[in-house]
């Protein structure tokens, strides 16, 4: 569930709780939870937390430990030459602070649930950053879920641009998501090639998608001469 710990995250103490006094005064006050040994209980919280990210103006408290031990980027980044290595404040820059929480929420989960597909990219763009390819899987199987389930009819009147998706897919090295994009706006042709987003397209994808499409050039000849035949039959049609 997505907002489960979502009691944790409204509690937010104004000083890190890095004390052995502090720490018992929370665990006297939660016991319950703190029996949990899930990570879960300490995303978004101050408790025990020892740095401070400072994004769009506001502050996300984290623990290097967990980072540290489930993403490499940040490992490097704690543990190198660098300025955060030894600050409490690290500034978060490139990404938005609603998809940098669910990144971090995954960190310490396991599991991420993104509330639509614009925001699937944006944390796909955010995993990528990070080098976290579990999460940019992850994020690849949404976006290609919810798009498998769209109507046809859904799909043809979306404001969603799935040229923008596929360019973005493919900036950030998602080789899965924009082959399969490739092939979806092939499969799904009437609709995509009457959308202005089309001509956006490059001279390799098109001819791509040219290759590719359905119904095929070939297929719509033919169908126009079947129902041409059709229609002339009924129209020398003599009744006896």
């Amino acid at each position: 569930d997505c907002k489960q710990g979502g009691e944790i995250q409204r509690e937010q103490p104004v000083m890190f709780v890095n004390n052995s006094r502090n720490c018992r005064a929370y665990q006297s006050k939660r016991p319950l939870q703190l029996c949990n040994s899930s990570l879960r209980l300490f995303f978004n919280t101050t408790v025990l937390a020892d740095v401070m990210f400072k994004i769009q103006g506001a502050t996300v408290p984290a623990h290097r430990a967990v980072l540290v031990a489930r993403c490499e980027v940040i490992a490097a980044m704690f543990n190198g030459n660098y300025i955060e290595a030894n600050s409490l404040l690290v500034p978060i820059y490139g990404v938005s602070k609603d998809t940098f929480l669910s990144f971090l929420e995954y960190l310490y989960t396991d599991s991420c649930c993104p509330a639509s597909i614009l925001q699937a990219m944006s944390l796909l763009i955010c995993a990528e950053m990070y080098q976290v390819s579990r999460l940019q899987h992850i994020c690849e199987l949404y976006i290609i879920a919810q798009l498998q389930s769209m109507p046809s009819r859904e799909l043809a009147s979306t404001s969603l641009s799935i040229v923008s998706l596929l360019k973005k897919a493919k900036f950030h090295n998602s080789d899965c998501l924009s082959n399969w994009l490739l092939h979806f706006i092939a499969t799904n042709y009437l609709i995509f090639s009457q959308k202005p987003e089309f001509q956006d397209l490059s001279v390799e994808e098109r001819n791509f998608i040219e290759m590719h499409r359905w119904p095929s050039s070939m297929y719509l000849k033919q169908l126009a001469e079947y129902r041409n035949y059709i229609h002339s039959q009924k129209c020398h049609c003599t009744v006896m």
